[in-house]
């Protein structure tokens, strides 16, 4: 069912595997136009909501919410297909800039002088673990020939 609040922008989807465009809206905004007079529940009056058309309303009343909204909306469709595409540009661009090579080369030669080896954890987590072995084979053989006679020794 279509909302009877006019349309105050576009947002895309925050669902998985959704990414649809849906419709922004404010709660009470058809009756204030048409009557006159705020709904009965004024407490939620201007509070943003967006339609998904395959995920249905979406009406979070946090503030974290509406300023998702606000932050995420466009006034047109083709403004929000734009600012999408702006987006995924930026993003790119940024994971290739010229600052983040320079601070890998850096580091890359850092180690390289320093003479900086990757430690080797298997073989230290198998000599851990042998080590641990080994204690308790030497204990438990102090214990059970602690405990035997020998056959001279019990008259």
């Amino acid at each position: 069912m279509a909302s009877k609040n006019p349309v105050r922008g576009y947002i895309r989807c925050h669902m998985p595997n959704c990414s649809q465009i849906g419709t922004v809206h404010a709660v009470g905004e058809h009756k204030i136009l048409t009557k006159g007079e705020p709904p009965k529940n004024k407490r939620n009056v201007g509070r943003l909501y967006f339609q998904c058309p395959t995920c249905g309303y979406q009406q979070g009343k946090g503030d974290e919410f509406q300023s998702f909204i606000l932050a995420n909306m466009a006034e047109t469709r083709e403004a929000l297909a734009v600012s999408q595409l702006e987006a995924i540009t930026n993003k790119a661009c940024d994971e290739t800039s010229e600052p983040v090579k320079a601070v890998m080369e850096t580091v890359t030669k850092t180690n390289v002088e320093t003479g900086l080896k990757p430690e080797n954890t298997k073989l230290k987590a198998v000599m851990a673990h042998l080590a641990a072995i080994g204690t308790i084979l030497i204990v438990t053989s102090f214990f059970i020939f602690r405990n035997r006679t020998t056959p001279h020794e019990r008259t």
